[in-house]
């Protein structure tokens, strides 16, 4: 009779120990988090001769604000068969994160003279409202993530291809 008391009460405290760690768990991932996310606005380059690869068809520039293109001879007037072609971006482009978490982007602009940019939530609503980033300066912004759904930092000035996602999922 001893035995079956000992292993009752032995049951009984492991399974009240397992159900508050199992509450602890829940209210551990539960709690809302803030992050820092450095990101760097980059224009990203490539460069070809035409007796390697013939200059694209259409022009880069005709397909997105966010493309560049200097055709033979405007490349480089010592190389004329010289042609190149860019494209801006934040890096890292991705970023996923829990619904309610703060965020802080620190961005540092290191291509382009100037940028239009701002924070869209999943609905379209401003989060962060327009501002102007130049070349060479550090920009911080923050905001709580209340929706799930993704987030945007766009620079409209190169839209659509100058796009940070930043996937809230939900808590």
């Amino acid at each position: 009779m001893r035995q079956r008391h000992l292993w009752a009460a032995t049951t009984f405290g492991v399974l009240i120990l397992s159900a508050l760690f199992l509450v602890e768990d829940v209210n551990a991932q539960r709690a809302l988090t803030a992050h820092t996310i450095f990101m760097t606005a980059v224009e990203f380059k490539g460069a070809t001769t035409i007796d390697k690869l013939a200059p694209p068809s259409a022009n880069p520039t005709s397909l997105s604000k966010g493309y560049g293109y200097k055709a033979p001879g405007e490349a480089d007037k010592n190389a004329p068969t010289k042609w190149e072609v860019v494209s801006y971006a934040f890096t890292p482009g991705f970023v996923t994160v829990r619904q309610g978490d703060t965020l802080t982007v620190i961005a540092f602009v290191v291509n382009g003279d100037k940028h239009e940019v701002a924070m869209l939530a999943p609905d379209g609503q401003v989060v962060v409202p327009t501002a102007t980033w130049h070349r060479g300066q550090e920009y911080r912004v923050s905001f709580a993530a209340e929706k799930v759904g993704t987030y945007r930092l766009s620079c409209f000035t190169h839209a659509p291809t100058m796009t940070a996602t930043f996937l809230v999922l939900p808590r």
